[in-house]
């Protein structure tokens, strides 16, 4: 959706431009009511147009999003499927990123200091 202030913009901006042709008032040199309104419906068009294209973009996003959740999704299958197939510690587990068991580092536990 368009941005309220500009939207309010392009709102006073015609009303302004109907009023002062149906009351005829005198204005400034250089401001003419029709231009006003053109002005008013061009940017009117390019304010639907950003929201037209934030709400494909939105969408895009959306599946874009909905694919990268469903690749590590495969990730994890593939990397367990791996696993349970040629165990924790092999070479293939490895090789499609899992870490093997016999790399991993091994829990150190501290003792108690003394005197506690």
């Amino acid at each position: 959706m368009a941005n309220t202030s500009d939207m309010d913009v392009v709102t006073e901006a015609r009303r302004l431009a109907k009023l002062s042709t149906d009351l005829k008032l005198k204005l400034p040199t250089g401001v003419v009511p029709a231009d006003v309104t053109k002005t008013a419906d061009t940017t009117q068009g390019q304010l639907d147009d950003i929201d037209a294209t934030r709400r494909s973009m939105r969408g895009k996003v959306n599946g874009k999003n909905a694919n990268i959740l469903k690749l590590k999704e495969n990730i994890k299958r593939i990397r367990l499927g791996v696993k349970a197939e040629y165990g924790e510690d092999s070479d293939e587990y490895e090789k499609v990123g899992g870490t093997r068991s016999s790399e991993r580092k091994k829990p150190v536990h501290k003792k108690p200091a003394a005197g506690a």
